[in-house]
Protein backbone atom coordinates (compact mmCIF):
# COMPACT_ATOMS: atom_id res chain seq x y z
CA UNK A 1 0.00 0.00 0.00
CA UNK A 2 1.61 3.32 -1.07
CA UNK A 3 2.01 5.20 2.02
CA UNK A 4 0.85 9.23 1.92
CA UNK A 5 1.69 12.49 4.03
CA UNK A 6 -0.58 15.22 3.85
CA UNK A 7 1.37 19.18 4.17
CA UNK A 8 -1.08 22.41 4.67
CA UNK A 9 1.23 24.96 3.92
CA UNK A 10 0.67 27.90 5.79
CA UNK A 11 2.14 31.44 6.14
CA UNK A 12 0.60 34.49 8.64
CA UNK A 13 2.20 36.83 6.48
CA UNK A 14 -0.65 37.88 3.69
CA UNK A 15 -0.22 41.44 1.57
CA UNK A 16 -4.25 40.81 0.78
CA UNK A 17 -5.12 39.23 3.95
CA UNK A 18 -2.60 39.18 6.34
CA UNK A 19 -3.01 36.68 9.62
CA UNK A 20 -5.62 34.42 7.25
CA UNK A 21 -4.50 31.33 8.55
CA UNK A 22 -5.86 32.11 12.25
CA UNK A 23 -9.06 34.02 10.66
CA UNK A 24 -12.19 33.05 12.19
CA UNK A 25 -14.55 31.03 10.18
CA UNK A 26 -17.73 30.26 12.58
CA UNK A 27 -16.19 29.90 15.38
CA UNK A 28 -13.07 28.17 13.88
CA UNK A 29 -9.73 29.38 12.66
CA UNK A 30 -9.29 28.32 8.43
CA UNK A 31 -6.55 26.18 9.45
CA UNK A 32 -8.28 24.14 11.69
CA UNK A 33 -11.33 23.67 9.39
CA UNK A 34 -8.99 23.15 6.44
CA UNK A 35 -7.44 20.48 8.43
CA UNK A 36 -10.37 18.54 9.75
CA UNK A 37 -11.79 18.51 6.29
CA UNK A 38 -8.21 17.07 4.88
CA UNK A 39 -7.98 14.51 7.78
CA UNK A 40 -11.54 13.03 6.90
CA UNK A 41 -9.75 10.93 3.97
CA UNK A 42 -8.93 7.31 5.32
CA UNK A 43 -5.28 6.70 3.07
CA UNK A 44 -2.67 9.27 5.49
CA UNK A 45 0.15 7.90 7.85
CA UNK A 46 -0.06 11.66 8.95
CA UNK A 47 -0.91 15.17 7.81
CA UNK A 48 1.30 18.29 8.98
CA UNK A 49 0.22 22.21 8.91
CA UNK A 50 3.64 23.25 7.91
CA UNK A 51 4.13 27.37 9.15
CA UNK A 52 6.82 29.52 9.27
CA UNK A 53 5.02 31.36 12.53
CA UNK A 54 4.61 31.19 16.21
CA UNK A 55 1.40 31.86 16.29
CA UNK A 56 0.21 29.42 13.83
CA UNK A 57 2.12 27.14 16.00
CA UNK A 58 0.53 28.00 19.40
CA UNK A 59 -3.04 27.83 17.17
CA UNK A 60 -2.16 24.23 15.60
CA UNK A 61 -0.71 23.27 19.30
CA UNK A 62 -4.27 24.59 20.69
CA UNK A 63 -6.36 21.98 18.40
CA UNK A 64 -4.04 19.33 18.80
CA UNK A 65 -3.04 19.42 15.29
CA UNK A 66 0.97 18.33 14.24
CA UNK A 67 2.87 20.80 12.99
CA UNK A 68 6.49 21.84 11.36
CA UNK A 69 8.20 24.36 11.75
CA UNK A 70 9.47 25.97 8.34
CA UNK A 71 11.68 29.15 7.28
CA UNK A 72 10.44 32.36 6.38
CA UNK A 73 12.25 32.63 2.97
CA UNK A 74 10.02 30.70 0.82
CA UNK A 75 8.42 31.81 -2.68
CA UNK A 76 5.24 29.71 -2.58
CA UNK A 77 4.00 26.86 -0.77
CA UNK A 78 5.82 24.18 -2.95
CA UNK A 79 9.14 25.33 -2.02
CA UNK A 80 7.77 25.19 1.52
CA UNK A 81 6.46 21.85 1.48
CA UNK A 82 9.81 20.85 0.23
CA UNK A 83 11.53 22.18 3.45
CA UNK A 84 8.96 20.10 5.10
CA UNK A 85 9.56 16.79 3.29
CA UNK A 86 13.48 17.52 3.71
CA UNK A 87 12.81 17.45 7.58
CA UNK A 88 10.64 14.33 7.76
CA UNK A 89 13.08 11.96 5.47
CA UNK A 90 15.92 13.03 7.17
CA UNK A 91 14.30 11.46 10.47
CA UNK A 92 13.56 8.52 8.64
CA UNK A 93 9.23 9.42 8.77
CA UNK A 94 8.84 10.24 4.71
CA UNK A 95 6.04 8.68 2.65
CA UNK A 96 6.15 7.54 -0.98
CA UNK A 97 4.13 10.48 -1.83
CA UNK A 98 3.08 14.08 -0.82
CA UNK A 99 0.01 15.43 -1.16
CA UNK A 100 0.18 19.31 -1.23
CA UNK A 101 -3.15 21.03 0.03
CA UNK A 102 -3.39 24.91 0.31
CA UNK A 103 -4.01 26.37 4.17
CA UNK A 104 -6.93 28.72 2.71
CA UNK A 105 -9.61 25.80 1.04
CA UNK A 106 -11.40 25.35 4.23
CA UNK A 107 -14.39 23.70 1.85
CA UNK A 108 -12.29 20.82 0.98
CA UNK A 109 -13.85 17.91 -0.35
CA UNK A 110 -11.52 14.94 0.39
CA UNK A 111 -13.00 13.10 -2.47
CA UNK A 112 -11.09 14.97 -4.91
CA UNK A 113 -8.19 12.58 -3.43
CA UNK A 114 -9.75 8.99 -5.03
CA UNK A 115 -8.17 9.11 -8.31
CA UNK A 116 -4.99 7.28 -9.65
CA UNK A 117 -2.03 8.33 -7.89
CA UNK A 118 0.74 6.47 -10.26
CA UNK A 119 2.02 10.03 -11.45
CA UNK A 120 5.12 11.32 -9.72
CA UNK A 121 3.60 15.20 -10.13
CA UNK A 122 -0.08 15.43 -10.02
CA UNK A 123 -2.33 18.82 -10.10
CA UNK A 124 -6.22 18.87 -10.11
CA UNK A 125 -8.45 20.84 -11.38
CA UNK A 126 -12.46 21.98 -12.54
CA UNK A 127 -15.04 23.55 -14.82
CA UNK A 128 -15.35 26.99 -13.71
CA UNK A 129 -19.13 28.22 -13.61
CA UNK A 130 -18.90 31.00 -11.77
CA UNK A 131 -18.58 33.94 -14.02
CA UNK A 132 -16.74 36.28 -11.63
CA UNK A 133 -14.29 33.43 -11.08
CA UNK A 134 -13.56 33.88 -15.25
CA UNK A 135 -11.94 37.54 -14.37
CA UNK A 136 -10.22 36.88 -10.60
CA UNK A 137 -7.04 36.90 -10.69
CA UNK A 138 -6.70 34.54 -7.32
CA UNK A 139 -8.63 31.70 -9.55
CA UNK A 140 -5.40 30.09 -11.30
CA UNK A 141 -6.66 28.99 -14.67
CA UNK A 142 -5.04 25.96 -16.60
CA UNK A 143 -5.37 24.58 -20.03
CA UNK A 144 -4.70 20.94 -20.19
CA UNK A 145 -4.07 18.50 -23.15
CA UNK A 146 -5.79 15.48 -24.78
CA UNK A 147 -3.96 13.32 -22.39
CA UNK A 148 -4.38 15.30 -19.59
CA UNK A 149 -0.97 17.18 -19.11
CA UNK A 150 -0.80 20.75 -18.04
CA UNK A 151 0.14 23.09 -21.05
CA UNK A 152 -0.05 26.39 -19.12
CA UNK A 153 -1.30 28.15 -16.18
CA UNK A 154 -2.58 31.76 -15.86
CA UNK A 155 -4.06 34.31 -13.64
CA UNK A 156 -6.00 35.36 -16.73
CA UNK A 157 -9.10 33.63 -18.85
CA UNK A 158 -7.99 31.44 -21.04
CA UNK A 159 -8.14 29.84 -23.98
CA UNK A 160 -8.66 33.42 -25.65
CA UNK A 161 -11.59 33.44 -27.62
CA UNK A 162 -13.02 35.46 -30.21
CA UNK A 163 -15.78 35.22 -33.34
CA UNK A 164 -13.57 37.05 -35.56
CA UNK A 165 -10.57 34.53 -34.71
CA UNK A 166 -11.99 30.86 -33.63
CA UNK A 167 -12.10 28.22 -36.31
CA UNK A 168 -14.99 26.02 -35.58
CA UNK A 169 -17.60 26.92 -33.89
CA UNK A 170 -16.40 25.57 -30.33
CA UNK A 171 -18.42 25.71 -26.39
CA UNK A 172 -15.34 27.23 -24.67
CA UNK A 173 -14.80 25.10 -21.40
CA UNK A 174 -12.68 27.56 -19.02
CA UNK A 175 -10.94 25.25 -16.33
CA UNK A 176 -9.01 26.89 -12.80
CA UNK A 177 -6.38 24.20 -11.02
CA UNK A 178 -7.19 23.09 -7.27
CA UNK A 179 -4.87 23.91 -5.21
CA UNK A 180 -4.18 20.59 -4.09
CA UNK A 181 -0.48 18.89 -5.90
CA UNK A 182 0.60 15.30 -4.89
CA UNK A 183 4.65 14.84 -5.78
CA UNK A 184 7.25 12.39 -4.99
CA UNK A 185 10.38 13.06 -2.28
CA UNK A 186 12.13 12.81 -5.57
CA UNK A 187 10.36 15.67 -7.44
CA UNK A 188 9.75 17.87 -4.72
CA UNK A 189 13.24 18.34 -4.45
CA UNK A 190 13.70 19.09 -8.14
CA UNK A 191 10.80 21.53 -7.87
CA UNK A 192 12.75 23.35 -5.05
CA UNK A 193 16.30 22.93 -6.57
CA UNK A 194 15.11 24.67 -9.74
CA UNK A 195 15.44 28.53 -10.09
CA UNK A 196 12.01 30.51 -10.31
CA UNK A 197 11.56 30.74 -14.04
CA UNK A 198 10.14 33.82 -15.96
CA UNK A 199 6.70 33.06 -16.56
CA UNK A 200 6.69 31.60 -12.80
CA UNK A 201 7.37 35.20 -11.65
CA UNK A 202 5.42 37.08 -14.19
CA UNK A 203 1.95 34.97 -13.41
CA UNK A 204 2.93 34.41 -10.39
CA UNK A 205 2.43 30.47 -9.95
CA UNK A 206 4.76 28.58 -9.12
CA UNK A 207 3.70 25.37 -11.45
CA UNK A 208 4.78 27.39 -14.41
CA UNK A 209 8.40 26.58 -12.79
CA UNK A 210 8.02 22.99 -14.10
CA UNK A 211 6.57 23.38 -17.39
CA UNK A 212 9.33 25.83 -18.47
CA UNK A 213 11.69 22.73 -17.51
CA UNK A 214 10.02 20.82 -19.62
CA UNK A 215 8.36 18.59 -17.07
CA UNK A 216 5.28 17.37 -17.29
CA UNK A 217 2.39 18.09 -14.73
CA UNK A 218 -0.42 15.49 -15.04
CA UNK A 219 -4.05 16.91 -14.51
CA UNK A 220 -6.91 15.29 -12.53
CA UNK A 221 -10.29 16.45 -13.35
CA UNK A 222 -12.52 16.86 -10.55
CA UNK A 223 -16.36 17.56 -10.31
CA UNK A 224 -15.42 19.36 -6.37
CA UNK A 225 -14.77 22.78 -6.54
CA UNK A 226 -12.71 23.90 -3.75
CA UNK A 227 -13.16 27.93 -2.84
CA UNK A 228 -9.62 29.19 -1.56
CA UNK A 229 -9.95 32.74 1.17
CA UNK A 230 -7.44 35.49 -0.33
CA UNK A 231 -9.45 38.21 0.92
CA UNK A 232 -12.05 39.14 3.83
CA UNK A 233 -14.57 39.12 1.09
CA UNK A 234 -14.32 35.89 0.64
CA UNK A 235 -13.99 35.12 4.49
CA UNK A 236 -17.23 36.17 4.58
CA UNK A 237 -18.09 34.52 1.49
CA UNK A 238 -17.51 31.29 2.93
CA UNK A 239 -18.95 31.84 6.22
CA UNK A 240 -22.25 32.60 4.58
CA UNK A 241 -22.07 29.48 2.66
CA UNK A 242 -21.22 27.31 6.00
CA UNK A 243 -24.26 29.38 7.68
CA UNK A 244 -26.95 28.30 4.84
CA UNK A 245 -25.91 24.74 4.46
CA UNK A 246 -26.46 24.29 8.62
CA UNK A 247 -30.12 26.11 8.07
CA UNK A 248 -30.76 23.22 6.07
Amino acid sequence: MMKFIGIIPARYVSSRFPGKPLCDICGKTMIRRVYESVTKWDHWKEVYVATDSSMIADSCKNDNIPYIMTGDYHLDCLDRASETVEILESNNAGADKYIIIQGDEPLFNVDTLNVDMNSSIINFYTEVHDKEELYDPNAVKVVVSKNQKALYFSRYSIPYCNDKTKRDDVNVAVYKQIGVYVFTGETLCLYSNLEPTYLEKTEGIGLNRLLENDICIDMRYTQYDSISIDTPQDQKRIIEMIERKNEK
